[in-house]
């Protein structure tokens, strides 16, 4: 761990924090994100916003409040990835339920089809008398 510490240290983060270096970082993990979550933009946003805000908090304020907003981004991502995997799920049910009332109507198409064939049986009595 403290070799990790040592390696990110706050010159090195001050350098990504420089104008030119973080609009270019933020670019990269968004790139990667992007690549890495499928395709979800928000996901990919929340992560590049994510890291840009902790490169700079890092610069600017030291470790402690970075490592604060990093678990604020985390808990954002989380949060979305879970809203989509609700509305998948969601999803999900809303189409078996049509394929079912789809096949439902197709077995009571066929029923009515199957009495109504027999051209015998149609004039059979139902219980209402006709004069």
């Amino acid at each position: 761990m403290t070799a990790l510490v040592a390696l990110l240290s706050a010159k090195w983060a001050a350098a990504l924090g420089l104008g030119w270096a973080l609009p270019a970082a933020a670019a990269g993990v968004s790139l990667v994100a992007t690549l890495l979550c499928g395709g979800d933009w928000w996901l990919a946003l929340i992560v590049s916003a994510g890291v840009a805000g902790f490169v700079a908090l890092w610069s600017a304020l030291g470790l402690k409040p970075a490592l604060a907003w990093l678990a604020g981004a985390a808990a954002l991502a989380i949060h979305h990835l879970g809203v989509r995997k609700g509305a998948a799920q969601q999803a999900t049910k809303e189409r078996a339920n049509a394929d079912r009332a789809v096949q439902q109507a197709e077995r009571a198409r066929a029923d009515a089809d199957r009495r109504n064939s027999d051209p015998e049986r149609l004039r059979d009595d139902d219980g209402f008398r006709r004069d």
